[in-house]
């Protein structure tokens, strides 16, 4: 839930984040705010107020519908965006290499939150190895939906902009830096500047790092996307070594002899060696034990 202080002042949406200093778009046009002590992300809605001389000023962050979040090494949440309809993980098939890893921890992180989540594979151009062709079979046979593009060709854009318009809702993009996120935005957006942020005022100040943001797009065919930075890792919020099963694919529906099971190796009476596939069951104890190692980072501190 966002933190939420008073009701005063008029209500809008964050569309992009710089530092301590926020895009809020509401009916009337957008501004730029200052947070005032409060924690806004992408996709909030916040109330603001006039400051003379300084822009506007959020007064109030309203409660989230849904949100992304994500667990730092000491097992603090970090909320990246709210009230999204999806997750896009973007992965390339060949360079940055491809880790199957990370879109699995993007689909509990997703079904922790009640978030779609599907896969875009760009750069298709530069080839997809056989390897990565059966990790994307393992998944798709799990019902996980996936698409293939080529930024550089514009391949594939017809069908993500058809996804994108026939979502309720933003979708965020993620993944590892180098997959071409930003690269897809601006052949989806031709024209439109997707990298750094444009002179919108004055209140931007100067010296931020632009790689730190994010922003919230709209298409001109339809549908909302949220650009993202760029990640190293990834460990889902909200999840302990009781649940984690609940939410990776294919481990939820396993029946083995004692129903706290965590599917560990060599747990008595676990059928997850005899019923996952071997990659997904070895993706499923690499985020076991990660959420294990941050669950007892964060009780010593």
């Amino acid at each position: 839930m966002g933190r939420r202080d008073d009701n005063t002042g008029s209500i809008g949406r964050v569309t992009e984040i710089r530092g301590r200093r926020v895009r809020v778009e509401d009916a009337a046009g957008e501004r730029v705010c200052f947070l005032s002590g409060h924690r806004a992300v992408v996709g909030d809605r916040v109330r603001w107020v006039d400051v003379p001389g300084q822009g506007g000023k959020i007064t109030a962050v309203e409660p989230r519908d849904t949100s992304l979040v994500r667990m730092d090494h000491l097992g603090r949440e970090q909320v990246l965006a709210a009230n999204l309809a999806g997750l896009l993980v973007v992965v390339a098939g060949l360079e940055p290499p491809f880790r199957a890893g990370l879109i699995d921890r993007y689909l509990v992180a997703g079904a922790r939150s009640g978030l779609e989540v599907a896969v875009c594979v760009n750069k298709v151009d530069q080839g997809v190895p056989a390897e990565v062709e059966a990790e994307i079979a393992l998944r798709e046979q799990l019902g996980v939906r996936f698409v293939r593009t080529s930024a550089l060709l514009r391949f594939g854009l017809d069908a993500l902009r058809q996804f994108f318009a026939d979502a309720d809702g933003p979708w965020a993009l993620v993944g590892h830096s180098g997959v071409g996120k930003t690269s897809l935005i601006a052949a989806l957006l031709p024209g439109v500047d997707v990298g750094a942020v444009g002179e919108l005022s004055d209140y931007w100040g100067t010296g931020q790092h632009t790689t730190t943001g994010s922003r919230l797009f709209q298409l001109p065919t339809g549908g909302e996307i949220a650009d993202s930075p760029g990640i190293r890792t990834f460990t889902p919020g909200g999840i302990t070594v009781d649940n984690v099963r609940q939410y990776f694919p294919g481990m939820g529906a396993l029946r083995c002899r004692y129903r706290d099971c965590q599917h560990r190796d060599g747990e008595d009476g676990c059928v997850a060696a005899e019923e996952v596939d071997p990659a997904l069951l070895v993706s499923y104890r690499r985020l076991l034990e990660d959420v294990r190692a941050v669950g007892e980072r964060a009780r010593k501190h």
